[in-house]
């Protein structure tokens, strides 16, 4: 299950029409195509390890499915999150000004997404709440300052890929 899709699938799934973040989330999606993890046949965004017909084209996946279909039920719960007050645009704020002073870690993310945690309702998955508020507070900086996106996008991907990754497998497996 590839982290990168679904958390591209969250970032298309966001309300807004500001074009520069359109094209910042394009540059995203093209950047993970140059570097290899994504391939791309015209308008599908496809896994690195795609399956091939015996004529050695790409074979339409499940896993981009999934991808998308994960990502955007992250993106429904992030809009609940935003809507119940719980992404406060301080935190999103202070990591825009940690960006732009070259001062963004994965430790200082990892912080931020920790600060939106502490009032959770009951019964609430911590790991899937976790996940939700990393990709909104990517997608809030985003919004805020789309020449941002890709400095975070990065930062929050190498978050989730380090304590996450193992997670995302097994709600791969749920939906």
């Amino acid at each position: 299950m590839s982290v990168e899709l679904i958390f591209v699938a969250f970032l298309e799934c966001q309300k807004t029409v500001d074009p520069e973040f359109k094209s910042e989330l394009s540059s995203i999606k093209q950047s993970l195509h140059d570097e290899g993890d994504l391939q791309t046949d015209s308008h599908d965004v496809l896994p690195r390890h795609a399956s091939l017909e015996p004529d050695g084209g790409p074979q339409p996946l499940v896993e981009e499915e999934l991808c998308r279909r994960i990502g955007a039920q992250l993106a429904e719960m992030g809009d609940r999150f935003q809507q119940e007050g719980r992404i406060r645009q301080e935190v999103v704020e202070s990591l825009v000004h940690d960006i732009l002073s070259e001062n963004l870690t994965e430790d200082r993310f990892r912080d931020a997404v920790s600060s939106l945690l502490e009032n959770l309702p009951p019964g609430m998955d911590l790991e899937k709440a976790t996940l939700v508020v990393a990709m909104t507070l990517t997608s809030k900086v985003g919004c805020s300052v789309p020449n941002l996106l890709q400095n975070c996008f990065t930062t929050a991907l190498n978050f989730i890929d380090r304590n996450y990754r193992s997670y995302v497998q097994r709600l791969s497996r749920q939906v």
